[in-house]
């Protein structure tokens, strides 16, 4: 989505922070003001509390959430797929199952869906966050209504292509075994419950 709002705004109008680690945070807390405002578009994996810190002036706030588990089955796929991620020699050695028991013992990235939102892993407290301070909330899922609805607020044509699409296709959900979905599924149960509400009432 990212690459196709950019191309819509034209060249150097936009601004991807690349990761939500600490140089990326300090980069962006040290951007002159006039820098900042200088883009239409700024983007990241910063929690929307982080992103608060600057005065961004009038902005239009959009988050993406994804089907829980297929969230992470996704980061492992584009992890493997993409030679230039940082992480990728170790995904490219891991079987989903040792990837699942990485990510099952790694609490800071359990329910991150919600801490984006809210700082915190809580689905009450990421919704009350997007009800307040986000103007579009979407899913992956139902990813064409969310950009067309985008559209309409920018007055501009966004066309969302496949260039960040994963050139691996699996594992789904529907590739694990139980003891993996089970195993998963208890440990993002708070992002499940933010999906659910997104998909039922966008």
């Amino acid at each position: 989505l990212y690459n196709a709002i950019a191309r819509a705004f034209g060249a150097g109008k936009s601004m991807r922070f690349e990761r939500s680690s600490d140089p990326f945070k300090q980069q962006y807390l040290a951007m002159p003001d006039a820098e900042l405002r200088r883009f239409r578009l700024l983007s990241g994996h910063f929690n929307l509390p982080f992103w608060q810190r600057r005065d961004l002036g009038p902005r239009v706030v959009v988050s993406v959430v994804r089907g829980e588990v297929e969230r992470v089955l996704s980061t492992y796929r584009y992890m493997r797929s993409w030679k230039g991620h940082r992480r990728h020699a170790s995904a490219g050695q891991m079987s989903v199952e040792g990837f699942v028991d990485d990510y099952v013992g790694d609490t800071a990235r359990h329910n991150v869906q919600c801490i984006r939102l809210c700082g915190v892993p809580d689905c009450e407290r990421a919704l009350a966050a997007a009800r307040e301070h986000v103007d579009l909330l979407g899913s992956v899922e139902a990813l064409a209504l969310l950009t067309a609805e985008l559209a309409a607020v920018l007055g501009v044509a966004i066309d969302v292509g496949v260039e960040n699409r994963s050139g691996i296709d699996s594992p789904r959900r529907a590739d694990l075994d139980g003891r993996l979905v089970d195993a998963l599924t208890a440990c993002i149960a708070e992002d499940a419950k933010l999906w659910l509400h997104v998909t039922a009432h966008g």
